[in-house]
């Protein structure tokens, strides 16, 4: 890593992701990481399509023996097809992402926004508090389907594996601890790399989000003492503000284009699976579905509240700008500053596809349709 490639932002995110094969190794970083394709590709092959499939047969089975209390099993399937979806979608939009989280890193241009360092600071404690929440609730609700084993055995009408969190069907006989053992070991560590996923993912959204905002509140500073000197001063920081805005405009929109696909396939499952362990927690009694649907709420507000940090940010610079002594300037600069605020009106936005654009609303709506859905299911 060279002294000018340097992260500043996404630092624990971005460690994280490398245990769930998201980001390439330190030694592959700001290069061609074909290795990061590879062992992605590796992985979604031989557990992401395997797991998936051995669930929809549980689920095939399920229906035939007339067992409809399915979903954990539609819970499972979305949140499988969600992982994977998502982790392709990242991975291919990787570079593009590194090189965004690189140009936010850099201050040679611009300097370092105010309060830079404090808000990462914050940022890298909450990535280290989302692993530490996965990783536990992994443990818990994985360590929850080992004690119910001896109910599993009683009330299963299929060759189900019992003991392990992810419910799906085996052509084999798993009564034998040798084969069970390393069969419940190796779905724990899968778990493990994908639960991280959404939650990280939701974080990078935010944590890029208030670090465009970091630099909208310096450009801010900068708009509202554009007009402190004369004529000729006056113009030179009006358009180096004029090129800070421009430039963050460009952040923006390619902060957009690595997330867009991404959100819309996270706002799509969320809804499913939050809707299918409301189920799982009313009707089958199934408490610790609480951890699972927890961790799909806490993502789909992070990157909710990651979209609408963005949107009132970006529109702030309107204010800043009819906020400074503008009536000291002349013709020419007042005319210029009505197009900064012309433009700063048209607020920031990831879009989600059909969903519309991150925000607020946008996470009341999901949180409609998963109730939809339960009561559908119920």
């Amino acid at each position: 890593m060279t002294k000018e490639k340097k992260l500043r932002i996404c630092l624990s995110s971005c460690s994280f992701l490398k245990w769930s094969l998201m980001w390439p190794t330190k030694n592959e970083e700001f290069k061609t990481s074909k290795g990061l394709y590879i062992r992605l590709i590796v992985f979604v092959i031989i557990s992401g399509f395997t797991f998936t499939a051995m669930t929809a047969m549980h689920l095939v089975k399920s229906v035939e023996v007339n067992d409809y209390n399915i979903s954990e099993d539609l819970a499972i399937l979305a949140s499988n097809i969600g992982y994977i979806l998502m982790m392709l979608l990242y991975v291919i939009r990787q570079k593009d992402l590194e090189s965004l989280l690189l140009d936010l890193s850099n201050f040679k241009k611009y300097n370092k926004p105010p309060k830079f360092d404090e808000v990462n600071r914050k940022l890298d404690w909450c990535a280290k508090m989302i692993f530490g929440y996965t990783f536990l609730g992994s443990v818990f609700y994985n360590g929850v389907k080992i004690l119910t084993i001896p109910s599993c055995k009683k009330l299963r009408k299929i060759n189900e594996v019992c003991g392990v969190a992810i419910p799906y069907w085996v052509w084999f006989n798993t009564e034998n601890w040798s084969i069970k053992l390393p069969v419940i070991a190796y779905t724990f560590l899968v778990i493990i790399i994908l639960v991280k996923v959404a939650l990280l993912v939701s974080l990078q959204v935010l944590e890029i989000a208030c670090n465009i905002k970091l630099r909208l509140d310096q450009l801010n500073c900068m708009i509202v003492n554009c007009f402190d000197g004369d004529v000729e001063s006056n113009r030179r920081r009006l358009n180096e503000c004029i090129k800070y805005h421009k430039e963050i405009i460009g952040y923006s929109q390619r902060f957009n284009k690595c997330f867009s696909s991404g959100m819309f396939i996270h706002l799509a499952m969320t809804a499913i699976i939050c809707g299918c362990l409301a189920t799982q927690i009313v009707k089958e009694y199934q408490p610790e579905a609480i951890v699972h649907i927890g961790g799909w709420t806490i993502a789909i507000f992070i990157s909710s509240f990651g979209g609408q940090i963005l949107m009132d940010s970006s529109v702030s610079v309107a204010d800043a700008a009819y906020s400074s002594a503008w009536f000291e300037g002349d013709v020419r600069l007042r005319k210029d500053l009505i197009l900064v605020i012309r433009r700063a009106q048209k607020a920031f936005y990831v879009s989600t596809g059909a969903f519309n654009v991150l925000s607020f609303g946008l996470f009341f709506s999901v949180m409609k349709m998963s109730y939809s859905i339960f009561t559908l299911l119920k």
